[in-house]
């Protein structure tokens, strides 16, 4: 990490902002800037959700990892409390990959499907907000800011992952189901598992006549409930993943697809 209050080293990218009542939506411009986002990362990740730090986290009291320094960090700062990082989104792009380096998706999916077919992906990930402030406004700025830089910059293709808390996966089978059923990525295009802690959900899946439907998709959280309606596509298999205490899924959003369907999608 940079010393403290330099201004990152990257190509120009136009930092522009939005706002809602106290909360501001821009790019990290700073390293304090990608401090506060990753101990807000810390707090969330760790500290609520039980997931399993390093020492070196657990030293700086913020989650760090290898894909930060090259990452566009889009934060959400509150006025009324000092301009403190209330919400934070990682947007990594594979153009600013180290040579021979993968998207952190890429440590448990093989993307090698959906890297033939686009050149320009951009990963999200790390998505996180403070208690207190998860009644949608955050969410919504975070959500259009990533829309605009997404439209802005020409990505061809969004990647990530959709995890749900606990890695006890009985817990989400009714959601996993319906995701299965509805969202399934085409096998030309699906992303497969490279590690061993995995379950394929043609065995998770329930029968479809003991599903409730409409009830499996009230449970969809509400960032995964937007990628859903931009056309996400989801992997076969499932990770249980002690790091984070939770089981997560590969999705991944056709981008040109998606703002030709969803004209209304470019922010004002």
């Amino acid at each position: 990490m940079q010393a403290k209050s330099q201004h990152l080293n990257r190509p120009h990218i136009e930092n522009v902002s939005f706002q809602a009542g106290p909360y501001e939506v821009r790019l990290a411009e700073t390293a304090d800037d990608i401090e506060a986002a990753q101990a807000l990362r810390y707090r969330v990740f760790y500290q609520e959700n039980q997931g399993t730090p390093t020492p070196e986290m657990i030293d700086a009291g913020r989650e760090i990892d290898e894909w930060d320094d090259n990452a566009y960090h889009i934060i959400v700062t509150n006025s009324k409390n000092a301009n403190a990082v209330v919400g934070t989104l990682r947007l990594v792009s594979n153009q600013r990959l180290n040579p021979g380096q993968e998207f952190y998706t890429e440590k448990a999916f093989n993307l090698n499907k959906l890297r033939n077919n686009y050149q320009k992906i951009l990963e999200l990930s790390r998505y996180c907000i403070a208690p207190g402030g998860r009644s949608g406004t955050i969410l919504m700025l975070i959500w259009k800011f990533a829309m605009k830089f997404i439209i802005d910059n020409n990505y061809q293709l969004m990647i990530g992952c959709a995890s749900f808390h606990d890695m006890d996966i009985s817990k989400h089978t009714d959601i996993l189901t319906y995701l299965h059923q509805h969202n399934p990525a085409p096998p030309e295009l699906c992303p497969t598992p490279k590690v061993d802690n995995h379950v394929c959900l043609d065995e998770v899946s329930l029968e479809t006549n003991s599903v409730d439907w409409e009830v499996a998709k009230n449970a969809v959280p509400t960032l995964l409930r937007g990628y859903l309606k931009l056309g996400a596509r989801i992997s076969k298999c499932a990770i249980i993943d002690p790091v984070f205490n939770s089981v997560f899924v590969c999705i991944y959003v056709d981008a040109a697809k998606m703002l030709k369907d969803n004209h209304t999608l470019v922010p004002k």
